[in-house]
C-alpha cells in the first residue's frame, strides 16, 4: 500500500477529476483512498493505492503531466 501526494497548479478541480478519473479508469484501478485539497490556486491530492507498481505508474504519469 502506498499514497501518493500531488500538487497540481494552475489546473481547475474539473480537469483534474477528469484526468485522474481517465487514468483510474484505463488503469482498471480503483484507489483504497482519494483526497482533494485546495490551497490557493493549487490542488493537492493524496490517493492511497493498495498496489505500489500503480502507486509508481500514477506518480510518474501525472508529475510529467503538470
Amino acid at each position: 500500500m502506498r499514497e501518493v501526494e500531488l500538487v497540481l497548479k494552475m489546473r481547475t478541480l474539473a480537469d483534474a477529476l477528469a484526468a485522474m478519473r481517465e487514468w483510474l479508469d484505463h488503469n482498471d484501478c480503483v484507489p483504497l483512498d482519494f483526497d482533494i485539497e485546495r490551497r490557493g490556486r493549487a490542488l493537492v491530492v493524496r490517493i492511497t493505492f493498495k498496489e505500489n507498481h500503480l502507486a509508481e505508474a500514477f506518480e510518474r504519469d501525472f508529475k510529467r503531466a503538470r
